[in-house]
């Protein structure tokens, strides 16, 4: 199959390529995210490398339909800054401090679908279908696998950053939810996103300082690299493509791979023990995602 078609439209090849990448750089973002709250880098400085560097890498976008788009409502873009940015970070790694990368995917990324599912229910009306009920049910099994061993074995470490990752979702989920009554694409409402944030992370850092300059020049690059190049921006392109070329539909089946790449890279990357009750956690987290999406619509 050639990239392209006679017509010259893009074909499911390329399609299919950008979305595992995408989803390799999400579960990548998990380890090194995991990673760099290890080696003592503050929420402050992950946050601030995370957003400052993709509000300029995706620039063309903002700066094409203004630093304040027509027509879209300025409390829904305040939601999707709120929900998404600067404090969805911090969140993420305060909370990873104490939890492991393997089971970041169910409580985040996996539990995303099921809050966004609840919030359609109960405001907006929506009816569930028998499938995606059985992802949500799934879903919830994962988050089971977790907190009731964390629970029954007093595991501080997940009891502590558990309540950090689950605001987090809710955070990721208002976004989520607030964006499809939007009219920006993926790769614009990253866009607005990162440009929100950044002035604020910036202030900020002036006022309480960064500790980013006391790390060597290749930590930073590195950072930036992760941080803000591939999730922030690539990432982002990938999966907007992925869209275009697959359909919704399909491209975001793939995301239920999250969870246990990401458990896959904590175990090979970091070392993490990953006990029976984590990868079952994170293969159901995979089938409820992927039966969610399925039936989503």
């Amino acid at each position: 199959m050639t990239a392209v078609t006679d017509r010259g439209e893009p074909s499911l090849t390329l399609g299919y390529i950008g979305i595992l990448l995408a989803v390799a750089i999400w579960a990548g973002w998990i380890v090194s995210t995991r990673d760099s709250v290890l080696m003592e880098h503050t929420p402050f400085d992950i946050a601030v490398v995370r957003y400052v560097a993709p509000a300029l890498l995706l620039s063309p976008y903002w700066i094409r339909k203004g630093v304040f788009p027509k027509g879209e409502s300025p409390l829904l873009l305040v939601i999707m800054t709120v929900g998404w940015g600067g404090p969805f970070v911090m969140l993420i790694a305060q909370g990873m401090k104490t939890v492991e990368a393997s089971l970041f995917g169910p409580l985040v990324p996996g539990l995303l679908p099921m809050v966004v599912a609840v919030w359609g229910v109960a405001v907006e009306g929506e009816r569930l279908r028998p499938g995606r009920l059985l992802g949500l049910c799934f879903i919830a099994m994962a988050v089971a696998l977790i907190l009731g061993p964390a629970l029954a074995g007093a595991d501080n470490g997940v009891l502590i950053g558990a309540p950090w990752l689950l605001l987090a979702c809710i955070g990721w989920s208002s976004f989520t939810i607030a964006f499809r009554h939007t009219g920006l694409s993926g790769a614009e409402s990253a866009a607005y996103v990162c440009l929100y944030s950044s002035p604020f992370l910036i202030a900020a850092a002036m006022v309480f300082g960064t500790d980013l300059f006391d790390y060597p020049p290749i930590e930073v690059g590195y950072l930036i690299l992760v941080q803000g190049v591939l999730s922030g921006a690539l990432s982002v392109a990938c999966f907007g493509y992925a869209v275009k070329t697959l359909g919704l539909g399909r491209a975001s089946a793939f995301t239920s791979l999250v969870p246990v790449l990401a458990a896959i890279g904590g175990w090979l990357m970091l070392g993490e023990t990953v006990g029976l009750a984590g990868w079952a956690a994170s293969a159901a987290a995979c089938i409820g995602v992927l039966l969610v999406n399925r039936y989503a619509v």
